[in-house]
């Protein structure tokens, strides 16, 4: 028993300094840089603090299973990531921008299935991808002409 909760501890550890430390460091990477060493470390405990205290709230509020956490999760990323890696994949013409957009219309899309309660029905994975695929074809098609600076070009070379 003590094993599995030291393995829990650990992750959870894991996961608390790899997340301030990305958003410390990686969102905000001029901030960073700016900061004298002193003032650098400061701020990741700072950040280290607040993801800190919001995995805690959300631990509290959250009435759901592990299980069912982690399948929304895995939904989540797989209805946000997957349609940006088939169409990277199939090397079709694209734009960073509308890569971005689909992926967040397709996390979008799947937090708000989750929300509504229809993941009992189907899992929020299809409709995320569906929604993520159409965004992209949609913007592809009418803001972004075969005459831009387009993903698919530089990749066919």
């Amino acid at each position: 028993m003590a094993g599995v909760f030291s393995i829990i501890a650990s992750t959870a550890d894991s996961q608390l300094l790899v997340c301030s430390s990305a958003i410390a460091r990686d969102i905000s990477p001029a901030l960073h840089r700016r900061m004298s060493r002193k003032y650098g470390v400061k701020y990741e405990q700072f950040m280290t603090l607040v993801v800190g205290i919001l995995a805690v709230i959300a631990a509290i509020s959250i009435s759901s299973t592990v299980f069912s956490l982690v399948l929304f999760a895995s939904g989540a990323v797989a209805s946000s990531l997957g349609p940006a890696m088939l169409i990277i994949l199939l090397k079709r013409r694209t734009h960073y921008l509308a890569l971005n957009s689909m992926m967040l219309a397709g996390l979008s899309t799947a937090i708000l299935w989750r929300v509504l309660g229809f993941h009992n029905i189907l899992s929020e994975v299809c409709p995320g991808f569906i929604v993520a695929v159409l965004v992209h074809e949609l913007l592809m098609k009418s803001v972004f002409k075969p005459k831009g600076h387009a993903m698919g070009e530089t990749l066919r070379k």
